[in-house]
Parts: structure tokens; C-alpha cells; sequence
């Protein structure tokens, strides 16, 4: 690209945010025959990996808005992918668990993600690949540590 836009194409913002908007057009595609959005295959992940959460827990682990939560465990009790059972560490409140139902269709998901993740990362070489997941993955685990969010 050239003049203005290949400029603004030299700034990290905006890198980073039309790189996430093409692999999310992608991944919402992939999901379309699982009827999962990307953040409800996201809570579903979380909840796989670490087990019942609460709604506001579960919130916060995928960095996402307490409303908009709301509206992806409806999503996901339609589908009979999570049902609410009284946290045992706090009684007065529920916590999200994975049915079996709700494994199912994140298998069913997982492969459609993974699908458009290669897809969208296709120009890259293997090596760059990885490359570029680890700096990812060390720049987000950097930003979520407040200490050294502060530094």
C-alpha cells in the first residue's frame, strides 16, 4: 500500500485491528453451521479448560463485558450448551457448567475454528506462525499482569 494508508498501516493499532477483523469474518463463517458466535465458542473453551464459572468469572476471563455475557450464556443455554447450578463457594450465586451437549458442539466448533485459523494464516510460513502466536501470547500475558502493565 502507499500514500496515507500504507502510513497507517505502519502503526500497530491498526495492524493488529484489520488482521483481528479478517480472521473474525472467518471464524464467524466457520461457526455459522454450529450456531455458536466466536465469544460464545470462546466461553465454551474456558469453560472445558476450568470447569463451572460463575457468569461474572466467566466474564472476565474472556475480557468481556458483564451485558454482553448475558446475552452469550443465553445463547449457550438455547443451545443446551451450559446449564446454572448454585456455586458451591458462594450460594447466592450460579455457576456456568458445560453439558454434555455442550462438549459436543465445541468439538463440532474446534474444528471449524481451526480451519479458519489456518486459512487465515496460510501466507505464513510455519515457522512465522508460531512466531508471531508466541509474541502474541507473550504481549497479552504482559498486559494482563499489572505490575508489569504499570512498568
Amino acid at each position: 500500500m502507499s500514500g496515507r494508508m500504507g502510513e497507517l498501516l505502519d502503526h500497530l493499532g491498526p495492524l493488529l485491528g484489520r488482521a483481528h477483523e479478517a480472521h473474525r469474518v472467518l471464524t464467524v463463517a466457520a461457526l455459522q453451521g454450529t450456531g455458536l458466535s466466536p465469544k460464545s465458542f470462546g466461553a465454551l473453551v474456558v469453560l472445558e479448560a476450568e470447569g463451572p464459572l460463575s457468569q461474572g468469572r466467566l466474564a472476565a476471563r474472556q475480557g468481556i463485558d458483564r451485558t454482553t455475557m448475558v446475552a452469550v450464556v443465553d445463547e449457550l443455554e438455547r443451545a443446551g450448551a451450559v446449564r446454572r447450578r448454585r456455586d458451591e463457594r458462594d450460594r447466592r450465586a450460579y455457576a456456568l457448567e458445560l453439558t454434555d451437549e455442550g462438549r459436543a458442539l465445541l468439538e463440532r466448533a474446534r474444528g471449524a475454528v481451526e480451519d479458519a485459523e489456518r486459512r487465515f494464516l496460510e501466507p505464513l510460513p510455519a515457522a512465522d506462525r508460531r512466531a508471531l502466536k508466541r509474541a502474541l501470547r507473550t504481549l497479552v500475558e504482559r498486559a494482563g499482569d499489572p505490575q508489569t502493565a504499570r512498568a
